[in-house]
Parts: C-alpha cells; structure tokens; sequence
C-alpha cells in the first residue's frame, strides 16, 4: 500500500519463498563485490539456462541463485564436469571452484543485459553532468516537497510523540503551573510607584529568562531524533 502510494521501499529479504520470489519485478546478484547478474526477475532464470546453469525442477530459484554463487548447486558440479580439461589433477578442479564468481562475472559483462544496462547508464550520467553544471552555477538546494508541506508533517509527527508520550508533558505543565504560582505570589499587589515600576521590571526579567532557559529543553529533540536521521 506504501508503495503504491508512490513511496520508495527497501527492505532485507533472506531466501525468499517462489511466492514472494515472484513478486520481483528487478534482480541483482552480487558476489565478492562482483555483479553476476542485474535485469528482470523473470528473465533470470532463462538467463543462466543459457550460460549452462540450468534449475532443477521444483528447485526455490532464490536457492538456486545463492547455490550458484556458492558453488555448491548440482548445476555447478555438471558445469565443471563438461569443461574439465583431460589428465588435469586435483588442482584444476579447485581453480575451478574459487573462479565461479569470476566465470559468472565475465559471463555477464559479454551479455546483451549488461550492454543494455551500460547503454542505460551512459545516458543517466550525461544528464546528470549537464545538470550539475548548471546546478553548481546556480547553488541552488531543492527538495522534494515546499517549506508548508514539510511543516505540516513535521508538526504532525511531533504532536503524535506528545500524545503518545504525556509524561514530559504533564511534568512541564505541573512546572510551569507552580512557577507561576511562585512569581504571583512574589510580585502580588504591586503598588503603580517608582518602585513598582521596578518591581514589574523585574518580574518581566524572571518571567523571560525562564521562558529562554525552558525553551532549552527543545535541544534534547535533536539530540533524541538525530540517531533515527542518521
């Protein structure tokens, strides 16, 4: 539903089931830093058929693709048999096992999907360098929503964290009500004299230096949220 809504989900995934397997529309394997296959979902499976790795039947493919990867599918074993050389040793066959994820690699690199990305990619970064040059001309910072729209959501998610968490808020209302209280009663009945005009003075100083140093406490937001940001 988030998605849908046009937000942009990421999300971890340890071998998924066919069923959710099958909801992905993108595939990117990685090895070693490597990339040993980046295009459609759906085209994966058909892709390493053709390169000789080919999934059994009823076989999960998020298994068969880390299978591969490690070395240990039944895929991998038939791959080895067909391209062993003649009267070569033990030797041989373990260059063979810690050179997968660099067959797979160069496999990919000759592929028409790694031509079509590369082309697709060549293309991004030219508008880009044209838009950086003008950006950094104009210094200009924009963002994705306005300034009111940012606020809004802003003080909507601060107001849900008071609601949700009354404590602090009790406790600074009980505060401010008993430095009132405290301050009435300190400057209660002040005469219209010289004196009083003193008096008032310095009523109004308390009153405002409490105001700054309570405003203070907006400090811990940053330093509570600034962990959640990072």
């Amino acid at each position: 539903r988030l998605s849908r809504r046009g937000r942009t989900i990421i999300f971890s995934i340890h071998q998924p089931r066919y069923s959710i397997f099958k909801l992905f529309d993108s595939l990117t394997l990685l090895a070693l830093g490597k990339v040993l296959y980046h295009g459609p979902a759906k085209q994966a499976l058909e892709y390493f058929s053709s390169i000789g790795y080919e999934c059994e039947p009823f076989n999960n493919p998020a298994d068969f693709f880390l299978d591969i990867i490690n070395g240990d599918s039944t895929a991998v074993a038939t791959n080895k048999e067909e391209h062993r050389p003649v009267d070569t040793g033990k030797v041989a066959e373990d260059n063979m096992d810690s050179s997968v994820v660099d067959v797979l690699h160069q496999k990919y690199l000759n592929s028409s999907l790694y031509q079509s990305t590369k082309e697709a990619l060549g293309k991004v970064e030219l508008g880009q360098g044209s838009k950086q040059r003008v950006s950094k001309q104009g210094h200009e910072i924009t963002y994705a929503n306005g300034f009111l729209t940012q606020l809004y959501w802003v003080s909507k998610r601060s107001l849900k964290n008071l609601i949700r968490n009354p404590q602090a808020s009790i406790a600074q209302i009980a505060v401010t009500i008993i430095l009132a209280l405290v301050v009435g009663a300190i400057f209660f009945g002040v005469k219209l004299d010289r004196s009083g005009i003193q008096n008032r003075v310095g009523s109004l100083f308390f009153v405002t230096t409490n105001q700054c140093f309570s405003s203070v406490s907006a400090i811990e937001l940053f330093i509570r949220d600034k962990k959640l940001f990072v």
